[in-house]
C-alpha cells in the first residue's frame, strides 16, 4: 500500500501528464464558461482521485483517465450534481482553454459538437477527433468495434449535413 504523500505525489504527476485530456473534455462537454470548466474539471479530478488507488496499470494511464473523464462528463450532463471537494486551478488552465477555443475553425467544430445530444455519440466523436484507433474507442466507450464504426460514420454524415445546411443559409 502506498503512503498518502507518495500516492498524492503520483496522482498529481499523472494529473499533470493528462491535463491536455481534461482540458479538451471540459471544452467539449461544457458551454465553455469558466465556471463550467472549473466545475467539470473538479468533478473529474475528484473522481480520478477516488479511483486512483484502484488503478492497476493494466491499461495505459491516458486511456484510463480518458474513460473516467468522459464518463464523468456525460454524467454531469445528465445530473448537475456538485461535490464539496475542490481542486485549485491556476491561470495556466484558463490559458489552455482560451488557446483551445481561439481558432475560428475549432470554435466552429465545437459548435457542431454542441449539436450532438447523445452523450455516447459525443464520446465517440471526441475520441475519433483525438485520433484514437477504432479498437481503443470501442474499448473506452464499451461499444463493439462494428457499432463504433457505424456511429463514427453516422456522426460524420450528420455533421456534414448540418454544415451544408448552414452554408446554404449563409449564401441565401
Amino acid at each position: 500500500m502506498m503512503t498518502d504523500s507518495r500516492q498524492e505525489k503520483e496522482f498529481l504527476e499523472m494529473l499533470s501528464q493528462c491535463e491536455d485530456i481534461l482540458v479538451r473534455v471540459c471544452v467539449c462537454f461544457t458551454h465553455r464558461g469558466r465556471g463550467d470548466y472549473r466545475d467539470l474539471y473538479q468533478e473529474i479530478a475528484c473522481t480520478l482521485w477516488y479511483a486512483w488507488p484502484t488503478f492497476r496499470g493494466k491499461s495505459n494511464v491516458r486511456t484510463w483517465v480518458t474513460r473516467i473523464a468522459l464518463n464523468v462528463a456525460s454524467d454531469e450532463i445528465k445530473e448537475l450534481r456538485r461535490k464539496p471537494q475542490f481542486v485549485e486551478l491556476d491561470e495556466r488552465f484558463y490559458e489552455m482553454i482560451d488557446e483551445e477555443s481561439s481558432d475560428a475553425c475549432i470554435r466552429r467544430l465545437y459548435d457542431l459538437i454542441d449539436g450532438i445530444k447523445n452523450s455516447v455519440d459525443k464520446k465517440v466523436l471526441y475520441l475519433y477527433l483525438e485520433h484514437k484507433q477504432i479498437k481503443e474507442v470501442a474499448k473506452i466507450t464499451g461499444l463493439s468495434i462494428v457499432a463504433t464504426r457505424q456511429r463514427i460514420h453516422r456522426i460524420i454524415k450528420k455533421l456534414n449535413i448540418q454544415k451544408s445546411i448552414e452554408d446554404e443559409r449563409k449564401q441565401s
